[in-house]
């Protein structure tokens, strides 16, 4: 599941992009923008909840509610709330630093399930010398 938040946030990103920058114009896909921020926001919610065994458990947390800050700015701009452009650009951070928080903590996911990285060193670099006999 926490695929399916990644590659939606970056949809998300993509078009939120386009709308700034005056590619996206249809209505119908500006609607779909804000499905798709409530959809990462409640699968995030979902897929980064705490597991046991799981690593960094304050990385899991952030990133599994900072993605309700830029739901909530977006929701804010789009029923009329506020808008103009510094709100607009602080919702793109906070999209950002969200994306980042939650490529983290699946990155974190991965480590600690055996599916990636590299192994642990057992010794230290400048004691190397020692255990070859040296």
């Amino acid at each position: 599941m926490t695929l399916l938040v990644r590659v939606l946030f970056y949809i998300q990103l993509l078009l939120g992009l386009g709308r700034f920058a005056g590619l996206v114009r249809s209505e119908r896909i500006w609607e779909t923008h804000v499905i798709i921020g409530a959809l990462v926001a409640l699968l995030a919610f979902v897929a980064l909840r705490p597991r046991p065994g799981m690593p960094k458990p304050a990385l899991r947390t952030a990133a599994r509610l900072t993605p309700l800050l830029p739901f909530l700015t977006g929701l804010a701009i789009f029923t009329g709330i506020t808008g103009g452009r510094p709100f607009t650009l602080l919702h793109m951070a906070l999209a950002v630093v969200a994306l980042g928080l939650v490529e983290m903590a699946a990155a974190s996911e991965r480590k600690g399930a055996g599916g990636g990285g590299s192994p642990e060193r057992t010794e230290k670099p400048w004691t190397a010398h020692r255990a070859r006999g040296a």
